[in-house]
């Protein structure tokens, strides 16, 4: 169990009792919105603006992260607040970020059983100091599994032979394990920038795919995996042959 976590949410979550109807949804909530909020933000001007800065495209590699999200404009000031779920098109919310007495910057927790997939950063209501509403924004964000790619080499002669190895972040064992993928063998010619495809392959069970090819001049290669629905795209470190 996540001390801190039970700590917080047992918290705030006395302090919304308080203000929300019972048939609130329950996700991971964040700091507990002012008295005024819902008030101030069902006015029909808006005071200014409040934006949200999260990470577009996150990994889950470990059962427990922290990533920083981040606003920018009329919320910034001591004394205004402002709060967005994260809510997933069918799981519901998530989690809760919000900023109150001048911070600028809140760590959203992800943990390893969070739902994957395009979600959204929902706006819960913002107020300046003199609890005018602004405008919130709607950040996307994408959640998957993160993957790992490995690769080798050897060289005989003028033969170069490439071994590439697929992995995958299993959530209930906190590690990565090898799987069957998709991926491509990649190299760049030495002095350039440029990768360019030398064979598309798919592991096999094991996560593995080799291949051999004759090759002279020394190149630099590396394995290369596409995004799936649950994994992101990600290349391995170079080898040089």
């Amino acid at each position: 169990m996540n001390l801190r976590r039970t700590l917080t949410t047992l918290a705030v979550a006395a302090s919304l009792a308080a203000i929300a109807p019972a048939t609130a949804s329950a996700g991971r909530p964040g700091p507990t919105p002012p008295a005024g909020l819902s008030k101030a933000t069902t006015s029909a001007a808006a005071a200014g603006v409040c934006n949200l800065s999260v990470p577009t495209r996150v990994a889950i590699s470990r059962p427990y992260m922290e990533l920083p999200t981040r606003i920018t404009g009329n919320c910034t000031a001591t004394g205004s607040f402002s709060l967005w779920t994260l809510t997933h098109p069918s799981k519901g919310e998530v989690t809760d970020v919000g900023f109150e007495e001048g911070d600028t910057t809140y760590p959203w927790d992800i943990y390893a059983d969070d739902p994957i997939g395009n979600q959204k950063f929902v706006p819960k209501g913002a107020v300046d100091p003199a609890d005018q509403p602004l405008t919130q924004n709607t950040p996307i964000t994408t959640v998957k599994l993160a993957a790992g790619a490995w690769i080798s080499s050897t060289r005989t002669a003028d033969v170069v032979t490439l071994k590439g190895t697929s992995l995958l972040y299993s959530v209930s064992k906190n590690v990565f394990f090898k799987r069957s993928a998709s991926g491509v063998f990649q190299y760049r010619d030495r002095g350039t920038t440029i990768w360019k495809n030398l064979k598309a392959v798919t592991t096999n069970t094991a996560g593995e795919a080799t291949m051999a090819y004759r090759y002279s001049p020394v190149r630099d290669y590396r394995f290369a995996l596409y995004s799936t629905p649950i994994s992101w795209d990600l290349a391995s470190a170079t080898t040089t042959r």
